[in-house]
């Protein structure tokens, strides 16, 4: 690595964390307005409400990354042109594309690490920021877990679970209907159980157990008076535990969880649009990185508060037509693949024409 690039890859990390910082800050300024009436109905502490900012503070980066990553193309150029330091640079011989890659570099490198860091650590903060938020701020007794009522549950293999009383700590439950699918969702065989004990040795024992098979027009019938139940495999824990939401979840598990729904014959458009954003997300970092840049290449030295200005727009906007597509895609209005990606390609498209008005 060259000694320019060094120090184009320093200044970019260095303005972009900075960027970040304050934008992380205004963020989470603004939405302690907007929550302050939730932590007053709760009696929260300060230190509460600062340890609930920092288990949500891994989401908020990877939420104004892009925004950052944009700020630090801006204010390094600006650096560059206020220093008289880019021309200079361009007359020895090289070439701003070649200033460019080095930029782009940078932000794969960053786009990579911040689909790791989704991964490995901002999913895991989601599961604490939501434990800690309900046990610590909300004071939810965990007592009120112990018996539940009116529950469904998705099973791993696909079945359908509805109970209408499950005791986690008799391990016992009543009223439990199961539904399992075929090819095309229909219903292939259901499963009635008036009650139903738990054991680690034996599993789920049923008492009353009426199984309904449909194959094609004709329906089978069998009653059981007590039996073990096999096609239940989950724990009372499992099953009245608490269930992930889709943000918590790393994109295999993610991917088990659309099949289980699929199967299941459930609706998992919502799901299927994150999964392909887990993908898509972290290439907006790059896209705004290549805007950025195009723009930033134009600005002057009378000009450079308004290109941030501009370059924060252009995210902004971005990020606004990227929640928009997210809500078609979670209502089914388009596929879930496209909704994800038509965002990046639209943009993608208006850098490459951002690119084609620079003078090399």
């Amino acid at each position: 690595m060259k000694r320019f690039d060094r120090f184009l890859v320093s200044e970019f990390l260095l303005f972009s964390l900075l960027g970040l910082i304050t934008i992380v800050i205004i963020y989470d300024l603004i939405r302690l307005i907007d929550l302050m009436n939730y932590f007053l109905r709760y009696k929260a502490t300060l230190l509460q409400i600062l340890a609930y900012y920092f288990y949500e503070l891994p989401a908020a980066t990877g939420l104004l990354l892009p925004v950052g990553c944009a700020m630090g193309i801006f204010l390094t150029f600006g650096r560059l042109i206020r220093s008289n330091e880019l021309v200079p640079l361009l007359a020895s011989g090289v070439d701003i594309l070649r200033i460019f890659a080095t930029f782009l570099v940078t932000a794969s490198v960053i786009t990579l690490a911040a689909f790791s860091f989704n991964e490995l650590v901002a999913t895991k903060s989601k599961t604490r920021f939501i434990e800690y938020k309900e046990a610590n701020i909300e004071k939810r007794s965990s007592n009120r877990t112990i018996v539940i009522y009116e529950t469904t549950y998705l099973s791993e293999t696909g079945r359908l679970y509805s109970i209408h009383q499950l005791n986690i700590r008799d391990s016992t439950a009543s009223g439990w209907m199961i539904w399992e699918f075929g090819p095309k969702r229909s219903i292939k065989r259901t499963l009635r159980i008036e009650h139903a004990n738990y054991s680690q040795k034996e599993g789920w024992r049923g008492d009353n157990i009426e199984i309904t098979s449909f194959d094609g027009d004709e329906v089978g019938f069998e009653k059981i008076n007590n039996g073990i139940v096999p096609e239940i495999k989950e724990t009372p824990g499992e099953i009245g535990g608490r269930i992930k939401q889709v943000d918590e979840m790393t994109f295999i598990e993610l991917a088990q969880y659309i099949k289980r729904r699929t199967n299941a014959g459930i609706d998992a458009s919502e799901e299927i649009t994150e999964f392909h954003f887990r993908f898509s997300g972290p290439l907006i970092i790059l896209i705004v990185t290549l805007i950025s840049i195009s723009a930033a290449s134009l600005l002057r030295k009378s000009n450079i508060t308004l290109g941030i200005g501009l370059g924060l727009l252009l995210s902004f906007i971005y990020w606004g037509s990227i929640q928009a597509f997210r809500a078609f895609g979670y209502n089914s209005d388009i596929p879930g693949w496209l909704a994800a990606w038509l965002p990046n390609i639209l943009f993608l498209g208006v850098s490459l024409v951002l690119l084609t008005k620079i003078k090399r």
